[in-house]
C-alpha cells in the first residue's frame, strides 16, 4: 500500500510560511509599541521616585529651591515624553489593526486547505482499510478453500 500523499502540499506550506510571517510582522509593530510603553512606565517610575524622595526631604526640613526646580523641569519634560510614546502607540495602532486582520485572513486559508487535507487523510485512511479488510477477506476464503479441498 501506498503512503498518504496530499497532493496541494505545497500550496498548505505557502500558506502556513505566509501566516508566519504576518505574525512576524505583527510582533515588530507590537514589540515597537512596547518599547514605547516601557519608556512610559521608566519615566513615570523615575517622576515617582524624584518627587518621593523630595516630598521625604520636605518633610524632614531639607528645602533646595534649585532642587525643587530641577524636578519640576525633569517632571515637565517626561511627561511631555509620555505623552509623545502615547501618540507614537496610537499611531501604531491602525497598522496593528491592520495586520491582525491580513493574520486572521492568512489563518482562514491556511485552515481552509489544512480541512481539506484532514479529508483527504481520512478518504485514503477509509481506501486504506478497506483494502486491507478485503486481503483479510481473500486470505480468509482461500484458508477456508483449502480446509474444505483437504
Amino acid at each position: 500500500m501506498k503512503k498518504f500523499s496530499f497532493r496541494l502540499q505545497k500550496l498548505l506550506d505557502m500558506r502556513e510560511s505566509r501566516e508566519t510571517e504576518i505574525k512576524h510582522e505583527l510582533m515588530k509593530v507590537i514589540s515597537l509599541q512596547n518599547k514605547e510603553r516601557v519608556l512610559q512606565e521608566d519615566l513615570n517610575r523615575k517622576i515617582s521616585e524624584l518627587e518621593g524622595a523630595y516630598r521625604e526631604k520636605i518633610s524632614r526640613g531639607i528645602f533646595v529651591p534649585d532642587e525643587a526646580m530641577a524636578i519640576m523641569r525633569f517632571s515637565d519634560v517626561s511627561r511631555r515624553a509620555i505623552d509623545e510614546a502615547e501618540k507614537r502607540i496610537q499611531r501604531l495602532e491602525p497598522e496593528v489593526r491592520r495586520i491582525r486582520e491580513k493574520l486572521v485572513q492568512a489563518s482562514r486559508e491556511k485552515k481552509v486547505v489544512e480541512k481539506l487535507k484532514e479529508r483527504k487523510h481520512e478518504e485514503f485512511m477509509y481506501e486504506f482499510n478497506r483494502e486491507i479488510a478485503k486481503e483479510n477477506d481473500d486470505m480468509n476464503q482461500k484458508i477456508h478453500n483449502r480446509r474444505i479441498a483437504e
